[in-house]
């Protein structure tokens, strides 16, 4: 439902001028460039795990999900803040590190704190996670990212 409601107003953001406007006023400051007039990465990012959620087990989800919430949050900190290579289109060295680091402690606070899997999996799960993050995907990394990983840690 939520995903839906999310969606329906990104949707109406881009067809409809007074809500492009006001939205633009209030959180204009939080989207990309690219997102202007495309949907936002919090659109993509929450059907990217509806789909997880649908093609894999709780374990895998929460942690398949966990790793693009915060490993993108760390890679948009990193990479914008801190000055590196570019290693593929916008994606830099730092913000990969960022992700990187960000999903394996999210991988280690998992295993401390739920044991939902074992670790070997969970940071298997951070590493597929950052390399598909890097990646340049012909999908919205937000999208793609927790599909990906999913079906990895589902190998494993």
């Amino acid at each position: 439902m939520v995903c839906l409601a999310i969606g329906l107003v990104d949707f109406l953001r881009l067809h409809v001028n007074g809500i492009k406007e006001a939205f633009i006023l209030f959180f204009g400051s939080f989207l990309r460039r690219h997102e202007i007039r495309r949907l936002s990465g919090a659109s993509y990012l929450l059907l990217g795990c509806l789909i997880t959620s649908l093609l894999y087990g709780k374990p895998i989800v929460v942690a398949s999900c966990t790793y693009i919430i915060v490993g993108d949050t760390f890679a948009a900190i990193f990479g914008q803040n801190i000055k590196s290579p570019k290693i593929f289109q916008n994606k830099t060295v730092m913000g990969s590190i960022g992700f990187l680091g960000a999903s394996l402690l999210a991988a280690f606070l998992l295993y401390r704190f739920t044991g939902i899997l074992p670790l070997s999996h969970l940071v298997i799960g951070a590493l597929a996670a950052s390399v598909f993050e890097a990646l340049p995907l012909p999908l919205d990394d937000n999208f793609s990212v927790p599909i990906i990983t999913g079906f990895v840690m589902s190998l494993v």
